[in-house]
């Protein structure tokens, strides 16, 4: 009995294991990892570069790697309002600091005020693990002038190496005191090379403020640790993003009459963002197929990673070489009229399979192409489309035998004419034709076989190939081929 428990208890162990794992979806993060090169030292300084580490277990855990390929983010700080009024990696009292510090150096907030990509509300970020560009906004630089007002520093300009998708910015500590002068820093939205949304994703308080224009600590009285401090995750809702531009404000409250010399508030800021290497192939079952014969293309979606993506579709429109017969997939499903096969989520080194039967027509485009698309970003896009070209034989496209041109073929023995010489010696009609099973003649009269309307046509229950017939509605001799009627205008299979 206790060794029943025993397995019993493995199993459940190993399903909560197995659980766990599958809902991580791995993400590109600010930490540090071995053999990554971010700045380990302190400032001042107006640029930096941060490499982007793998967590492979986000939002769960915190178990980071280098990422290849490389993705990094530039930060530079332009257009100074006063000098050294915003620098990175320094202090109040002229002191310097770390550059890249962890998450929780400036206000000390709780990891619920952070939500990483690909995560649940407040899920995803360890501020004890997770780490930002540490920034400066400098007030010593206001003395004299007045304490209730907001002042212009600086832009911060943030460069990313590719295009990426959806990054949420993790913005820490925004608020501080020097005697009894609350200030805070702030960002204004001023520019990016693809239109961009800013959205509150959490926050440790209701001061922490986000708007399409201002992410801001809106606290009357603003402090650098609990309500009246500001922290938060902001989403930069857009696609295709290589650089965003923030004006970089500071405001006071108004509670002494000048500023304090050597005093300043240190904000911390973050990056978290998704990728997904995805990849399609596409193989042909037969590379030399005759015309009129099928094909099955086999189109094959996988997702290389790093992280799981979300509404991932393959286009794949027949071109005019092929008719469709059928599709099957493992995931999703294909609509033969666009050419889509929607497979919606696709996890990390995950893939899927689609197989498309379809018929060889006698001419037209036998190239066949298929591209794959998702929400996050692409690292390696020229794997996102493969094409195959099958060789289509040349043999004529026709639903009749071909000439006999070898031999004069076997005698005909039954026929009709009206020119009265069936069993004339020497003629033999109808044996002179050749290679028939039925032989017409006449130089007056005509074969009418059956005629019907299109309509009419469902009337026939169980057609077989080959079977023809006159439609009267569309006025064309039609013949059965390939499970569909379809008018024979030409001397080839419809």
């Amino acid at each position: 009995m206790n060794r029943i428990k025993g397995y019993v208890s493995s199993y459940l162990i190993l399903f909560s294991v197995l659980r766990a794992l599958a809902q991580n979806t791995p993400s590109l993060e600010f930490a540090t990892a071995q053999g990554t090169p971010n700045p380990t030292g302190n400032g001042p300084v107006t640029n930096t570069v941060i490499t982007f580490v793998k967590n492979t277990n986000n939002p769960s855990g915190n178990t980071f790697q280098t990422h290849s390929p490389s993705l990094t983010a530039t930060f530079q700080i332009i257009n100074f309002g006063f000098d050294n009024a915003a620098l990175i990696g320094y202090n109040n009292n002229n002191t310097s600091a770390p550059i890249f510090p962890l998450q929780n150096a400036a206000g000390a907030p709780p990891n619920s005020s952070f939500t990483s990509s690909g995560a649940s509300t407040g899920i995803g970020i360890d501020t004890a693990s997770n780490k930002g560009v540490g920034l400066f906004f400098n007030t010593d630089v206001l003395n004299g002038g007045t304490t209730f007002a907001e002042y212009e520093m600086a832009d911060l300009v943030i460069t990313f190496s590719r295009p990426v998708n959806d990054p949420i910015l993790h913005i820490g500590g925004m608020g501080g005191v020097q005697g009894q002068l609350g200030f805070t820093g702030f960002f204004e939205y001023k520019s990016s090379n693809v239109p961009v949304t800013f959205v509150r994703l959490s926050g440790n308080s209701n001061n922490f403020t986000v708007n399409s224009t201002f992410i801001r600590n809106t606290a009357q009285y603003p402090t650098s640790t609990g309500v009246n401090s500001a922290s938060g995750s902001v989403l930069v809702r857009g696609k295709g993003i290589t650089s965003l531009t923030m004006r970089m404000w500071v405001r006071g409250d108004g509670g002494a009459s000048s500023w304090t010399t050597q005093s300043g508030d240190v904000v911390t800021m973050g990056i978290s963002l998704l990728e997904s290497n995805l990849a399609v192939t596409k193989t042909v079952n037969n590379p030399n197929p005759d015309r009129q014969s099928t094909v099955i293309f086999t189109i094959t979606a996988t997702n290389n990673g790093p992280s799981d993506n979300t509404n991932v579709r393959v286009t794949d429109v027949l071109p005019d070489g092929y008719t469709f017969i059928s599709a099957a997939s493992t995931v999703g499903s294909y609509e033969n009229s666009t050419g889509i096969w929607t497979i919606g989520n696709l996890g990390n080194n995950a893939t899927a399979t689609l197989n498309i039967t379809a018929l060889v027509n006698c001419d037209g485009n036998y190239t066949n192409t298929a591209t794959i698309s998702g929400d996050n970003s692409d690292p390696g896009a020229g794997d996102n489309s493969a094409s195959v070209t099958p060789n289509v034989s040349l043999i004529p496209c026709a639903c009749y035998n071909n000439a006999n041109n070898s031999a004069p073929g076997t005698d005909s023995q039954f026929g009709i004419t009206l020119l009265k010489r069936a069993g004339i010696q020497g003629d033999h009609w109808p044996m002179i034709r050749k290679s028939a099973h039925l032989v017409l003649e006449s130089n007056t009269k005509g074969l009418v076989i059956n005629r019907m309307t299109t309509a009419e046509l469902s009337n026939i229950t169980s057609p077989v190939e080959g079977m023809i017939l006159y439609d009267t509605t569309e006025k064309c001799l039609k013949i059965y081929s390939d499970n569909t009627w379809s008018c024979f205008s030409t001397p080839a299979c419809p």
